[in-house]
């Protein structure tokens, strides 16, 4: 079967972002009519969410993939439309929306400061600015697993991974907390949001390991047969816990910030 990008991130992360979405706009508190923008929508989890519990707002997601906007993701909702764009250079004018948000972008962009930036120039005086972000290092329990397990059994390589898939600009909410605050925002608050990751069996867990992080994927691609297998072997052991295989739920945290744009 050939898979889609949208099919890929679904599979690996778009089932849990929708689980994040729900505590996300908990956190954000957006009004419940007006204009909102979901900045690096990718799948439409966050939008999507927005669309069902904002029914009288207008919302736009954009992202600068358009593969990951599906014919079923731009007709799923009558509130909601699907733009292509670059975070860093929002093709809205100033004082757009009254409420912008992004999740699970920052962390992935080159510059997150100007994307930051460009949130803020589209939405008006006190409109709401928020974002989340995996938090990799302390949180994210099932890569933590195979990274830990390679940095054992490969060596330098793996110690290499490990340290380039947690070596991210936002690590703690203290850093998102200056993130906004160096934009000019107001009354900036931060919260650890957590999610339960559900796996039907290791299968399952490693189809979706394989698919959240290029990074990881392309190392174990390259490794000689016998320490892959070594290497998903031990990862296996570290998921089943003793245990026969089958379902298992891993805590996954996220960092989250939001603040008022200034009168």
């Amino acid at each position: 079967m050939n898979m889609t990008i949208a099919d890929t991130y679904e599979i690996a992360m778009g089932r849990w972002s929708r689980r994040l979405s729900r505590s996300f706009l908990d956190f954000v508190a957006a009004p419940s009519c007006g204009a909102l923008v979901d900045v690096g929508c990718g799948t439409g989890s966050l939008t999507l969410a927005a669309a069902t519990r904002y029914p009288r707002a207008d919302i736009v997601g954009i992202d600068v993939m358009p593969d990951y906007m599906t014919d079923a993701l731009r007709n799923s909702a009558p509130n909601v439309r699907f733009e292509t764009g670059d975070a860093t250079a929002l093709p809205f004018a100033d004082d757009s929306f009254d409420t912008a948000f992004s999740q699970l972008l920052l962390n992935d962009l080159d510059g997150p400061a100007g994307a930051v930036g460009e949130m803020v120039r589209v939405t008006r005086a006190k409109g709401r600015i928020a974002a989340t972000v995996w938090d990799r290092v302390g949180g994210l329990t099932f890569i933590r697993l195979f990274l830990d397990v390679a940095a054992l059994l490969a060596d330098g390589e793996g110690e290499e991974l490990r340290a380039k898939v947690f070596d991210v600009p936002y690590q703690d909410e203290d850093d998102l907390f200056d993130l906004w605050s160096d934009a000019g925002l107001e009354d900036v608050s931060t919260a650890t949001l957590a999610v339960r990751m559900d796996f039907i069996d290791f299968d399952d867990y490693w189809q979706a390991l394989m698919g959240a992080h290029s990074l990881i994927r392309n190392f174990f691609a390259n490794q000689p047969a016998d320490l892959a297998h070594e290497i998903q072997q031990a990862t296996m052991r570290a998921y089943l816990g003793g245990k026969p295989d089958g379902r298992r739920s891993l805590v996954a945290s996220a960092l989250a910030v939001r603040g008022i744009v200034p009168a």
